[in-house]
């Protein structure tokens, strides 16, 4: 009995009380990584900015407006370009014509080209 009374008196609570744990947890998630939105005053953010743009249009992440709107656009803009060069093609002949042709085809069917893709991923993300 004597080592229990030592032992006391180094515990003056007799009993064990426990303790409530409080857990805290926030009310709002904080949101993951944001992208950083580029400026587009320099050259480089702009490219970038513009980049950003295509991706999202050739993904299928746009409304349906936007892409009628960039067909009537970039298709107008395309045959205005296309119909002066292929009356030159018929009336002077195969060579120039030809020279002319295809580096703006090529340029101007980079829009067209992302429309497409664009259009290709909203029919099937909607059929799915």
């Amino acid at each position: 009995m004597s080592e229990n009374d030592e032992f006391k008196k180094f515990l003056p609570d007799e009993e064990f009380k426990r303790e409530q744990f409080v857990y805290e947890v926030p009310s709002e998630a904080e949101p993951p990584s944001q992208e950083r939105i580029p400026s587009a005053y320099e050259p480089m953010q702009k490219i970038q900015l513009d980049g950003r743009a295509y991706r999202g249009l050739a993904g299928g992440r746009t409304a349906w407006w936007v892409l009628i709107t960039g067909w009537f656009i970039f298709g107008f803009i395309v045959f205005v370009i296309v119909i002066p060069i292929v009356s030159d093609l018929i009336t002077s002949g195969f060579p120039t014509a030809l020279i002319m042709l295809l580096p703006v085809l090529l340029i101007g069917c980079l829009f067209l080209r992302i429309l497409w893709r664009g259009t290709n991923a909203k029919l099937s993300a909607k059929n799915n």
